[in-house]
C-alpha cells in the first residue's frame, strides 16, 4: 500500500512538472514578428528605464498611446514598482510571447535580479515594433 502511494505521488509530481514546464513556453508571436528582435527591443526599453531615461522610453510609445501618457507616468511606474528591490544585478531570463488581447502584439518578458527582490518587466510591441505597453512588477 505504501509503495502504491509513493508511486502515485511520484506520478502526480511528474505530471505537475510536465504541466509547469509546458506552461513556460509563450504563445505564438504575431505574423512577421521575430523573437530575437522582440527581445532585443524589450531589453533596450529596460536598459533605458535602468538609466532613468524616461523621456526616451516615452518617445518610443506609439503616438496613440502617448496621447494618454506622460514622461512622469513612466518615471512613477519605474520608481514605484522597483522601490525596495535594491540594486540591479543582472538579467536572469527572458521570454517572448504573443497576445491577441486588444490587438495582435508581442511581449518581451525580462526577468531581472536585484539585490533584494526580483523584478519582471513586460514590454509590449505591435507588429511594427512600436511600444504599446509596459508593466513592471516584483516577483
Amino acid at each position: 500500500m505504501k509503495k502504491r502511494r509513493t508511486g502515485l505521488l511520484l506520478m502526480l509530481v511528474g505530471v505537475l512538472a510536465l504541466f509547469l514546464l509546458t506552461g513556460c513556453k509563450g504563445k505564438p508571436l504575431p505574423d512577421g514578428m521575430d523573437e530575437e528582435t522582440l527581445l532585443s527591443a524589450g531589453q533596450e526599453v529596460v536598459d533605458l528605464l535602468m538609466e532613468a531615461d524616461y523621456q526616451q522610453v516615452y518617445d518610443r510609445f506609439r503616438e496613440d498611446i502617448r496621447e494618454n501618457l506622460t514622461v512622469d507616468n513612466v518615471k512613477n511606474l519605474m520608481e514605484s514598482e522597483t522601490k525596495g528591490a535594491g540594486d540591479f544585478k543582472k538579467v536572469k531570463d527572458t521570454l517572448a510571447t504573443g497576445s491577441t488581447e486588444g490587438e495582435d502584439h508581442g511581449i518581451a518578458v525580462i526577468y531581472c535580479e536585484y539585490s533584494k527582490e526580483n523584478v519582471r518587466f513586460r514590454v509590449a510591441f505591435d507588429p511594427d515594433l512600436n511600444l504599446i505597453g509596459l508593466e513592471i512588477g516584483q516577483n
